[in-house]
Order: structure tokens, then sequence, then C-alpha cells
């Protein structure tokens, strides 16, 4: 397991395992039944909302997360089980889902109507809930940056874990910024195999944790 995603604090490792439970593929039909309607002007408003939303909150994590966990009492080893068994569940839902679920290419098929909810607080309210949060990221990508920022810790490497974190919210941001042509470009059957595969990889990392808090576990009932 030495060479494995978890035991390696380089960037581009850190970026893989967000890209996989923090892509916002899945969410681009809930994004633009949101903002159907909206202006050029207040779309971009709300897409840089959505990124800024974001952004906060796994920096939060990131900074805080394990300090949560010790006010609580929580060892990082129940945690990785914790949050391994979270991210098995996602990925699987992942892997499971229908195409009609993933997104929804008819809002992108017909010209959109007038929007009645567009003011600006309303605007950043639907960015924020649900835009991004749950839809881009959730319990799962909060669970692996606190599990990331151990492991950084540990590693020495927090600033390559804090840059992969800001690659995410800017690669996110251009999904939104062309969620319409992508998915025209790749259709339903498109993005509902791009969704399995990175469910297959959030599945791994998933399990990746729940060995590593295992062995933790074995070790402190083995006396060290």
């Amino acid at each position: 397991m030495s060479q494995s995603l978890l035991s390696n604090g380089a960037f581009q490792h850190y970026l893989i395992g967000l890209l996989a439970i923090g892509n916002n593929i899945s969410a681009l039909g809930a994004f633009l039944a949101h903002t159907e309607g909206l202006s050029a002007v207040k779309l971009r408003r709300t897409i840089l909302a959505t990124g800024l939303a974001c952004l906060g909150m796994l920096l939060m994590f990131l900074w805080f997360g394990m300090a949560v966990l010790d006010f609580f009492g929580i060892s990082i080893s129940a945690f990785q089980i914790a949050g391994g068994l979270l991210l098995g569940g996602v990925g699987l839902n992942m892997m499971n889902s229908r195409q009609s679920s993933d997104v929804n290419v008819k809002a992108v098929d017909h010209k959109p109507g007038p929007r009645r909810l567009d003011d600006d607080s309303q605007l950043l309210s639907t960015a924020v809930v649900p835009i991004a949060i749950p839809l881009t990221v959730g319990a799962g990508t909060f669970s692996t940056v606190i599990l990331f920022s151990d492991l950084a810790d540990r590693s020495g490497s927090r600033l390559e874990l804090t840059l992969a974190i800001l690659a995410l919210v800017l690669i996110n941001h251009l999904v939104f910024s062309f969620s319409a042509r992508i998915v025209h470009f790749a259709g339903e059957v498109g993005l509902s195999v791009f969704t399995k595969i990175m469910g297959l990889f959030t599945l791994s990392i998933g399990v990746e944790f729940i060995l590593r808090g295992l062995t933790v576990v074995y070790h402190q009932l083995h006396g060290g």
C-alpha cells in the first residue's frame, strides 16, 4: 500500500482524490434547472457565489476539522473508518445512479422561459444551498478534506492540499461556466459514464480509508 493515493502527499494525488468526490458533474442538471432563464451577469454571479461558498467550507474543514474531532474526542482511526464507510456509500450510489438522475439534457434543449426568483438575495441563497452544498461539495467531500488534512500534517504537505482545494474549486467553476455546452456535447450517456467512473474512484478511496483505520486499531489492540 506504499504507493496508494493516501500514502502520497503530492498535489496531484490530493487533487485526484478531491475531484473523484467533489466534482460537480452530477450537479449539472440541478444547476441548469436552478439557473434557467437567468441573464449572463446573474449567471456569473451565481457561479462565483457557488465557488466562494465551496472554497470557504472546504478551507474551514481543512483548518478546523481536526480540532472538531479532538473536541468531541473522536480518534482519527475511528473517523477514517466512518469516513470510509460514508465514501463507500457515496461511491456505490454514483456507480448505481441512473442516467436520468445524473443530468437533465432537456434543460438545455429549449429556450429558457422567464425566471421569477432572480433577485440577488435569492440567487445567493440558491448558490450556497443547494448548488454549492450539498450538490457540489457535501459530507463526503468534507470528510475527505479532514482525513487528507491529517495526512498533510504527517507528511508536511498542507500547502499541496490547499492548492488542490483551490484547483478543485477552479475546475468546478469552469464546469459550471460551460455547463450547457458540456451537457449538450456529452449527453446523458457520457455524463453518466463519467459519474460511474468517479464513483469507482470514490469507493476505492473509501476502502483505503477503512483499511488505514482498521490497521491502526489492530496495532492498538495488539499492543503496538
